[in-house]
């Protein structure tokens, strides 16, 4: 009887363990933030978010009364580029990437050509 306690204890905590290493496998592809501020500023212009897997969820914050924000989100391989704009406001993207994605660049532009920009590498 006490064996059998002591088997189904082990089983137990045995299965805890690898419940424990899935998690920690888990943990070590968690969403990634990024935040891009346009030459202006990050007070006037931000790119603020958090990528994971093939999804990217980002903040527009336009608080420049001389320039839209342009953001570009550019996903390689393959290369795929999502384009939103906030003139005076704050704006809400969700851009899909391919799940496959190994590099993401991040660029917060005062306008389409005054820009800076951030890369994340996907490891």
């Amino acid at each position: 009887m006490i064996m059998k306690s002591l088997a189904r204890a082990a089983t137990v905590l045995g299965a805890l363990a690898l419940g424990s290493a899935a998690l920690a496998g888990t943990a070590a592809a968690a969403p990634v933030s990024f935040e891009v501020c346009s030459p202006l500023g990050c007070a006037a212009q931000s790119v603020r978010g958090t990528v994971d897997r093939g999804e990217v969820l980002a903040t527009l914050t336009d608080n420049s009364r001389v320039s839209t924000l342009v953001a570009q989100f550019i996903a390689y391989p393959p290369p795929q580029t999502t384009i939103a704009e906030v003139d005076d406001g704050v704006f809400e993207v969700v851009a899909w990437v391919s799940s496959d994605w190994k590099q993401l660049a991040v660029k917060a532009c005062a306008g389409f050509f005054d820009c800076n920009s951030k890369t994340i590498i996907r490891r």
